[in-house]
């Protein structure tokens, strides 16, 4: 099974782009929504003017490009890039773990650092409008790889917090958005 994913303004048609892309792997398994996701990236970044052009197109004309090739070798050798990663970071953050529980922290904002670093910037529900509290995270590993699940840091931040072990691992910085900052990326590193 396939879907075609159309990228484009939806305004004008003939700025759109369609791929066809694989829900399945190659052995019959769901392929997850993050990783299908990452593969498209991959493949739009990828896609050349000249592929566009000469892609069969569909009852509107536009273009559909086979990205199945892309998905499926991205499923096998996973290879994030810098934005996935981001992503996954924020995402962690964004949404209440249950739908009736208020979240600990709250995703503000965040700012890439390097292509290694992000901060991601986090308040509580009981912040009452003070400034929030920026974290660095990696989003590659040691060997320079992209790491696109930093979801242990969701889990152990707010004990941190709870705790004050946050504290000794607050940064000698100022940033203008936030009032403090706490580099976590060697405590997820294991360094």
């Amino acid at each position: 099974m396939s879907v075609a994913w159309s990228c484009g303004t939806g305004q004008q048609l003939d700025s759109s782009v369609a791929f066809d892309v694989p829900l399945t792997d190659r052995h019959g398994g769901n392929i997850p929504s993050g990783d299908l996701a990452a593969a498209l990236r991959g493949a739009l970044a990828a896609c050349s003017g000249r592929e566009v052009e000469e892609a069969p197109r569909d009852v509107f004309g536009i273009p559909v490009i086979d990205a199945s090739a892309t998905v499926h070798a991205f499923v096998a050798q996973p290879r994030f890039q810098v934005a996935d990663a981001l992503h996954a970071a924020a995402a962690a953050f964004s949404v209440p773990p249950e739908p009736d529980e208020p979240a600990e922290l709250r995703l503000c904002g965040f700012l890439l650092l390097d292509q290694a670093t992000c901060r991601l910037y986090l308040d509580t529900p009981a912040s009452e409008g003070a400034p929030p509290f920026g974290v660095d995270l990696p989003l590659r590993d040691e060997e320079g790889t992209v790491v696109a699940g930093v979801t242990a840091v969701h889990a152990a931040l707010p004990v941190l917090l709870l705790l004050g072990e946050l504290e000794r691992m607050r940064k000698n910085v100022h940033d203008p958005y936030c009032r403090a900052v706490y580099d976590l990326v060697d405590w997820l590193s294991g360094r």
